[in-house]
């Protein structure tokens, strides 16, 4: 899946994974892509289901809720100046330096499933994180994860 390029922040000052969560999210909101509940939806999920992953070099998280907030998918991508702390996916009590957040909007269950698999399956290799973390434009981001799928 192409990322637009609306939905894509390079080189973000943020202070805390809420404020990238709301950045993005707002972008989705609009966009027209989520309803208006969406980012409040995955604030509250992020705190149920932490969604950051311990990547080398860079840690990176996929927040997301469920598909009913969605009018279309789409995803939306952050990668930050400072990183900022998310909680490490199935863990309360681990927190992880996070660069880049990739915001799941996806409707479908199979969908969010299949993209989270294919994500995570690029975060295994520490040049591609590394790459991801330095992309200069939204081309470029298609490019690395066009070349992965």
């Amino acid at each position: 899946m192409k990322i637009d390029k609306e939905l894509v922040e390079i080189g973000l000052e943020a202070n805390s994974k809420e404020e990238v969560l709301r950045i993005l999210g707002n972008r989705l909101v609009k966009a027209g892509f989520v309803k208006e509940g969406y980012i409040e939806s995955v604030l509250s999920r992020e705190k149920n289901f932490p969604t950051g992953l311990p990547t080398v070099p860079f840690g990176v998280a996929i927040p997301h809720t469920d598909g009913d907030m969605v009018h279309v998918s789409k995803i939306a991508f952050a990668s930050l100046k400072k990183p900022v702390k998310f909680f490490a996916m199935g863990r309360n009590d681990e927190l992880i330096d996070v660069k880049m957040v990739f915001m799941l909007a996806l409707k479908s269950p199979t969908d969010q499933l299949d993209m989270l698999q294919k994500l995570v399956g690029h975060f295994q290799s520490p040049d591609t994180v590394a790459k991801l973390a330095e992309v200069k434009d939204v081309e470029a981001l298609n490019e690395l994860v066009a070349d992965k799928e």
